[in-house]
């Protein structure tokens, strides 16, 4: 770990070497001297060929996800998303509201809009098709994995491809990621690293070339970097961190990357809180389920949490087992500072941040320190610590950070595995190479797939993380939603569909006895209780999700139901009403509004609703038996036959 490893790193190119495309320190002509070490090299893959073989790889790993459906909150960001189904013809909207909008009206919004467009234009020639969405989302890791490759490569000044390729295979096959590429919604967060990092590339060539053009593209990337996820913010350190001690032989250049970078990093903040306040977007506290520790006993408690929180963050990067998809309430303890795990997870922390940045004073252009600081830098924005943010924990907050980890274990190879201070492409062939790198690329790629296999849909992902996470409120949540919601109407054998029903009930009744200010859960909970016919029950628990969140437009449209059935039929009506009032495009709440009118003998305003229902979802069958009985009860006998031809030929 002393010098000798680092003097390679980021050495001002020759007039020659600015010439190539890309390997930054390699003379374009070829010495005396160097002829047989190149022809040595040549029977090995250029960056190019050996780019191409990390794509490959890579879709091989991950192909398995193209046969699987879509899963946790994939169905809100694209089916069930009002402006993502009208295709290309959204965008103007997707452009200009917060990310959510197009499903629901929520607090805290975001303004994630790129990736949204893509999946409009997936839904224009594709339709609501996960086999293609999950394609893409291979597609982009795909690429993330190369344009890695590059950019470690280019640091490295094209002396140290051999670390570069270990770190990239290293990303590219590391289980954590599983999460983000299995996940469609998740796309928000590939399109981020990946045109973050190409941002960096081309910043790189500028550094080199002098090339304004290079500049104005990398800014451009940079922006459609923050478009699809704010938390590219964190390049801010980044960038810094490379052209002041990396890629800093021009102090000029390095001062317009910076001031190009927190130029861009403004420009997108305005356009977002102007975006979040023309849409009315409202500032409330962070909810318990989606990170606990805004309900800690104690500020003392929070931080504890928080730093052992941390310390997992850690360990899923060395040992990536158990990987769940949600951990939120109650999957994390609450422990205090005294706890030996909290204690370890400091001490790991501040040591990374004694010897990050002493290598990075001390020692010249040295890649630990970069490797360090990198994964630091990356991390900050999800500790908890300074603020806290919408979750708790995530395996996708790992994803950017994980590069440091992975450029790491690449060093660790080249210096204490082979014992050397640069690391050939040849000698990735080499026993102790192999014995080391082969074990772990195939215990990872095992993982991964496996992994990738449980992320096939809800009932697969939700019942294989609740065994992980037993105390989980919302996996219990989630576990039940799929029997009451998805399971029991597919079901036919009535014994069975009762079962689905009772388990159901079983595993929500689990979740508000470990939180009972979940308001999602009560709102299910209600459900299962209506469709059990125990109308009081299901009153009793929509009015408790009404009182923990009175925004809450399903537990609005539900209680409607338990009124209606009950033949309270004005009372129902006005919590319709409200509840289209709190999400605009909620078909349910049209329909069960015409349904009333219809109910009322109000006819004409129950065909108005019927039809607004439909012209939200087209696929709103429901609606034509509402038109169908009010075109009947106005006597209009060509429309009656036409909507209850349509009712026939759509059962409900």
């Amino acid at each position: 770990m002393g010098k000798k490893s680092t003097s390679i790193v980021g050495n001002k190119p020759s007039a020659a070497a600015v010439e190539t495309a890309g390997n930054i320190a390699l003379p374009k002509q070829k010495t005396k001297t160097s002829d047989k070490s190149n022809a040595n090299r040549s029977v090995f893959p250029s960056v190019r060929q050996l780019s191409l073989i990390l794509a490959i790889v890579t879709f091989l790993l991950y192909a398995n996800t193209i046969r699987n459906d879509y899963a946790m909150d994939d169905v809100e960001i694209l089916e069930h998303n009002s402006f993502v189904v009208k295709g290309i013809k959204g965008i103007p909207e997707l452009l200009s509201t917060p990310h959510l909008r197009g499903f629901m009206i929520a607090p805290n919004e975001t303004y994630r809009p790129l990736s949204l467009v893509m999946f409009a234009v997936e839904y224009q020639f594709f339709g609501a098709n996960p086999a293609v969405s999950h394609f893409f989302n291979v597609l982009v890791f795909m690429g993330c994995v190369v344009v890695l490759f590059i950019f470690l490569n280019h640091l490295m000044g094209g002396q140290k491809t051999a670390v570069a390729l270990i770190a990239a295979l290293l990303f590219a096959f590391h289980p954590v990621h599983t999460e983000v590429v299995a996940n469609v919604k998740s796309r928000d967060e590939l399109l981020c690293f990946f045109f973050g990092i190409i941002s960096i590339i081309l910043f790189i060539k500028y550094m080199n070339e002098n090339k304004v053009k290079l500049l104005i593209a990398g800014i451009c990337t940079l922006f459609l970097s923050l478009l699809s996820k704010e938390t590219d913010i964190t390049f801010l350190g980044v960038v810094p961190l490379i052209f002041f001690f990396y890629q800093n032989w021009n102090l000029r250049r390095a001062i317009q990357i910076t001031v190009s970078t927190i130029a861009v990093a403004a420009l997108f903040l305005i356009l977002r809180q102007h975006i979040l306040d023309i849409n009315g977007n409202e500032i409330v506290s962070v909810n318990m389920i989606d990170n606990e520790l805004a309900k800690a006993p104690d500020y003392l408690t929070r931080l504890g949490t928080a730093i052992y929180t941390m310390g997992l963050y850690l360990k899923l990067l060395v040992i990536p087992y158990p990987l769940i998809s949600d951990y939120s309430y109650h999957t994390i303890p609450f422990v205090g500072l005294g706890n030996i795990w909290v204690i370890l997870s400091f001490l790991a922390y501040a040591a990374l941040v004694i010897v990050g940045g002493y290598r990075l004073i001390t020692l010249k252009k040295d890649l630990w320190a970069f490797g360090i600081l990198f994964f630091l830098i990356c991390i900050s924005l999800f500790t908890n610590i300074t603020f806290l943010i919408g979750s708790g924990m995530g395996e996708r907050f790992l994803f950017c950070p994980s590069v440091g980890f992975c450029l790491i274990v690449s060093l660790i190879i080249e210096r204490f595995v082979l014992k050397t201070g640069k690391m050939e492409l040849r000698q990735l062939l080499s026993g102790r190479v192999a014995m080391i790198l082969i074990p772990v690329l195939v215990l990872f790629a095992l993982d991964t797939t496996a992994r990738n296999k449980e992320w096939q849909d809800n009932k697969s992902l939700y019942n294989a993380d609740l065994q992980k996470a037993p105390n989980s409120s919302r996996l219990n949540y989630c576990v039940g939603y799929v029997k009451v919601s998805e399971e029991y109407p597919q079901e036919t054998n009535p014994a069975d569909k009762q079962k689905l029903l009772d388990d159901g009930i079983n595993y929500l009744k689990k979740s508000v006895d470990i939180f009972p200010e979940y308001a999602n859960a009560q709102i299910e909970l209600g459900n299962a209780y209506f469709i059990n016919k125990q109308y009081d029950l299901a009153e009793v628990h929509d009015k408790m999700a009404l009182k923990i969140n009175p925004v809450a437009s399903e537990a609005i449209n539900n209680l409607a139901g338990v009124y209606f059935v009950t033949h309270k039929f004005p009372e129902a009506l006005e919590l319709c009403k409200k509840a289209v009032q709190i999400r605009p495009n909620y078909a349910e709440a049209y329909y069960n509004i015409g349904l009333c009118f219809n109910n009322m003998k109000i006819h004409d305003s129950a065909i108005v609703y019927a039809k607004k229902a439909l012209n939200i979802d087209g696929n709103y069958h429901k609606s034509f038996t509402t038109l169908a009985s009010s075109y009947t009860a106005l006597n209009n006998a060509d429309s009656a036959r036409k909507y209850n031809d349509l009712a026939k030929r759509y059962p409900q």
